[in-house]
């Protein structure tokens, strides 16, 4: 008999339960929108460089907004800032459906980077909901149902075929058909979230004597960190359809099965990860789970064919899974309460700054110097970021006074 006490939260309240629930929608939606959305934009006679032109908006919206938004919510509470997000959110959905020029899909974009700026607080009011002991379970729990929900939203790619062989849909009509349902999933996740603000005991936030940020530390390592993993990830992983297309001609329905594998692989992963984390320690597991993805970096230089490329990738993918739902949990145990939100936006913004430079660097790298350049890259820029995460984190202490547990 499995000990599911190990996986999951000792406790899960209604408002957990609920955001759980807003999850698993979330990423049904995300999974429709992953595997439709560029190809109704290209139906729509869209070119690469226009659809470059309108994602850099959504970007650009998150980058000016996401640390005020997090200031914003440690001030005067996080259900203004997130309301006013849900409301920006539904405006860049019906304009998504409606519009058919570059102008509008830029303003689109552009509310939709605004609404996810305020995306920021939901990591702290997640981890406001769990005990501080059972974060590294939460965020596995949640990550789990995130990636699994994922996979199955991605399946809906099969159908537009079926609309368009079977029911006469022309192909742009099946894409915006199955971009409805995407949009479906994200409006009806917004009451849920509410629900959640309305249901948790959310105390708005006592006037702070400093406005200096007492966990500057803690954000700079963490900003310095993330910087470091998205050079490399977003170089490479983030470019890794045109790798494979470039160096073995493969077309999406073979990349639409190897990622739905990862994503349930990945789901699979972050439920174990925070058991291993019990017994070796967080830092210590994110530590050896970011240097096992270095040896499989290199590999990718080696592989003769598009199989061993996916087994490559594969695993990968689960070494360096274990390690994501330890991030959050341990960054929110370093941090003081009252400045969860504030730390979260300032370290989301650097990460965004740096998946805007590596797919740029990315590309040219692969086009300028060699095309597996960037994997070679990566796997540097992975022993790095693993020594980092040990150097930098292993003597940080929660803020109740414990130590992280290394051994």
């Amino acid at each position: 008999m499995i000990d599911l006490s190990t996986y999951i939260p000792q406790r899960i309240s209604t408002p957990a339960r609920r955001f759980l629930s807003a999850t698993a929608l979330s990423g049904l939606g995300n999974g429709v929108f992953s595997v439709i959305l560029q190809l109704y934009l290209i139906s729509l006679g869209f070119s690469g460089s226009q659809l470059g032109s309108i994602f850099m908006w959504s970007s650009i919206g998150q980058l000016f907004l996401t640390i005020p938004a997090g200031v914003l919510a440690d001030r005067y509470g996080v259900k203004p800032v997130i309301l006013f997000g849900f409301i920006v959110t539904g405006i860049s959905m019906g304009i998504m459906l409606t519009g058919r020029t570059l102008f509008m899909f830029s303003v689109a974009w552009l509310l939709l980077g605004v609404g996810n700026s305020t995306g920021s607080v939901f990591g702290p009011l997640f981890s406001s909901l769990f005990d501080p002991d059972d974060l590294a379970r939460a965020f596995g729990l949640q990550g789990g149902i995130n990636i699994a929900s994922t996979a199955i939203g991605s399946l809906f790619g099969l159908i537009p075929p079926l609309l368009v062989s079977r029911a006469g849909f022309t192909l742009t009509r099946s894409y915006w058909s199955m971009l409805l349902i995407g949009v479906v999933f994200f409006v009806v996740q917004l009451p849920m979230y509410y629900s959640v603000l309305t249901l948790a005991d959310i105390k708005k936030p006592e006037e702070k004597k400093s406005r200096i940020l007492r966990s500057r530390g803690v954000v700079v390592k963490f900003s310095i960190l993330y910087t470091i993993q998205n050079l490399a990830y977003g170089a490479f992983i983030g470019l890794f359809p045109f790798y494979v297309n470039k160096k073995y001609g493969v077309e999406s329905g073979a990349l639409g099965v190897l990622f739905f594998a990862v994503q349930l692989i990945r789901a699979v992963v972050n439920f174990g990860s925070p058991k291993i984390a019990d017994r070796y320690g967080s830092v210590r597991t994110i530590t050896a789970s970011i240097a096992g993805t270095v040896p499989f970096w290199l590999l990718f230089t080696w592989a003769p064919s598009f199989a061993w490329v996916s087994l490559i990738y594969i695993a990968r993918m689960a070494v360096a899974s274990i390690s994501n739902p330890l991030m959050p949990s341990l960054f929110y145990r370093i941090l003081y309460e009252d400045e969860k939100a504030t730390a979260n936006s300032i370290t989301q913004t650097s990460s965004m700054v740096s998946n805007i430079i590596a797919p740029r660097l990315g590309g040219h790298m692969m086009e300028n110097i060699h095309l597996e350049s960037t994997a070679v890259m990566g796997a540097g820029l992975y022993a790095l970021y693993s020594a980092s995460v040990y150097l930098l984190l292993r003597n940080e202490k929660p803020k109740n006074g414990t130590e992280v547990p290394l051994d």
